[in-house]
């Protein structure tokens, strides 16, 4: 069975329809229908995993003899570190980039159209 960026084929299947469902929730989240096409995503996403995790893998003893990966956890622990840091960045993004704090203004002509007189305390 081949590889695809050092994980399996299955697993690499699984990656791309998440991210794919995650896309189509994240940009159908502007249109009228999309809560419907967002569910409709989630569902297919969900049908195929399972569809995935319950279809038999073939013969899991064959060859047995693979060198072990000795980069692996460095690369699990690089993994958790950029993925914290993107979600990290992201929140601080969308705090200071998207939502900026709109201030009062100080109107002007706050008793306009008022006959207002000031009292004289002198």
């Amino acid at each position: 069975m081949g590889l695809v960026f050092g994980i399996g084929v299955g697993l690499f299947i699984l990656i791309v329809i998440w991210t794919l469902v995650l896309a189509i929730g994240l940009l159908s989240m502007t249109w009228k229908s999309g809560s419907v096409i967002t569910t409709g995503a989630v569902f297919l996403g969900g049908f195929t995993t399972l569809i995935l995790v319950l279809l038999p893998r073939g013969n899991t003893n064959a060859d047995q003899s693979d060198p072990m990966d000795n980069l692996f956890i460095p690369r699990i622990i690089m993994l958790c570190v950029m993925s914290i840091s993107v979600t990290v960045g992201s929140v601080f993004w969308f705090i200071f980039k998207c939502v900026q704090p709109v201030y009062a203004k100080q109107s002007s002509s706050l008793y306009h159209g008022i006959n207002y007189q000031p009292k004289n305390t002198s």
